[in-house]
C-alpha cells in the first residue's frame, strides 16, 4: 500500500504566503493528469477560489489540522484497522490532495496502472468524514481484488452493491452520522431515492446486467434533464438494498464483501 501527499508542499514551505503555495500545487502536473483532465474540471475555476477568502481560511484550517499528525502514518494506522478486520492487505497507490475545494475519493488510471485519489479538503478537520471516506474506498480495494474485474464499469448492478458495501462500511466504522454522508451525497438526495424506490427499480428493471445506466445513477455531471431523479442515486439506492440484505440475514459487510450482487439487486 503506497499512500503520498502530492499536495506535501503546502505543509513543509515556509517562504511563501499561502496564495502563492497553492498557485505552485496546482501548478502541479501530476494534478492535471490524476484530476482535472479525468474529472474535467476547468483548472480556471479552482484559480478563482484564490480570492475567496472564506475558501482559503478552509485550506489553512485543514492544513493546520493535519500538519502536525503525519496524514501519511494516519492513513497507513486506518488501513491497517480495515486489513485487520477483513484479514485481507491490498496492493494500492491512494494520492492525497489537499487545495481543491472538496472532499471526495475516487479510481482513475494513471501511468498504466489504477490508483485512488484523495480530496481532503472540506473535512475541516473532521476526522470522522475522513474514516468514512477511507472506509468506503477500502472495500473497492477488497471488493476488486477477490472478483478481479472492473467493480465500477462492468454492469449497473455490481457498481449498485459495489457502492451500497462501501456506505454500509462506513457506518459501521463511523455510526450515527447521516445517510447523506456515508452515501457522499446531499439529503435530499436520499429523501428523493426513499420516495421512488418503485421508479428505480421499474427504471432498471432488465438493465443491471448492462453498464447503460451507470452514468445515470452514480456520474455528477450526468445528463438528467429529461428526469426529476437527482444525480449520483445510485450510491444511496445500492446502500439501502444492501442494508436490507445485511439486515435480514443479519451480517456484517466482511460476510459479504465478495458477494455476488445478484443475490442482492434482483
Amino acid at each position: 500500500m503506497l499512500v503520498k501527499n502530492i499536495s506535501h508542499r503546502l505543509f513543509i514551505d515556509n517562504t511563501k504566503n499561502i496564495v502563492d503555495l497553492l498557485m505552485d500545487n496546482f501548478s502541479n502536473k501530476m494534478l492535471d493528469d490524476i484530476y482535472f483532465i479525468p474529472k474535467k474540471i476547468d483548472k480556471k475555476l479552482i484559480n478563482e477560489k484564490l480570492k475567496d477568502k472564506i475558501y482559503i481560511d478552509k485550506v489553512l484550517k485543514t492544513i493546520n489540522y493535519f500538519k502536525d499528525k503525519n496524514i501519511e502514518q494516519l492513513i497507513y494506522k486506518k488501513f491497517d484497522f480495515f486489513s485487520d478486520y477483513f484479514n485481507i492487505e491490498p496492493n494500492a497507490k491512494l494520492f492525497i490532495i489537499i487545495g481543491l475545494d472538496t472532499t471526495t475519493i475516487y479510481s482513475t488510471y494513471f501511468e498504466g496502472e489504477d490508483i485512488t485519489v484523495l480530496l481532503l479538503e472540506a473535512t475541516n478537520g473532521e476526522p470522522n468524514i475522513l474514516d468514512i471516506l477511507l472506509a468506503h474506498e477500502f472495500t473497492h480495494f477488497i471488493r476488486k481484488r477477490l472478483l478481479d474485474k472492473n467493480i465500477f464499469e462492468d454492469s449497473l448492478g455490481e457498481r449498485l452493491v459495489t457502492e451500497g458495501i462501501a456506505s454500509n462500511y462506513s457506518e459501521e466504522v463511523v455510526p450515527n452520522m447521516l445517510e447523506s454522508d456515508y452515501c457522499i451525497v446531499n439529503a435530499k438526495t436520499v429523501d428523493w431515492v426513499k420516495n421512488n424506490m418503485d421508479v428505480i427499480r421499474q427504471d432498471i428493471k432488465n438493465k443491471t446486467n448492462t453498464n447503460e445506466l451507470i452514468s445515470n445513477y452514480f456520474y455528477m455531471y450526468a445528463n438528467l434533464q429529461n428526469s426529476n431523479m437527482p444525480v449520483r442515486t445510485g450510491y444511496v439506492y445500492g446502500y439501502l438494498k444492501v442494508k436490507e440484505y445485511l439486515e435480514k440475514n443479519n451480517l456484517k459487510i466482511k460476510d459479504i464483501i465478495g458477494i455476488d450482487w445478484r443475490i442482492i439487486i434482483s
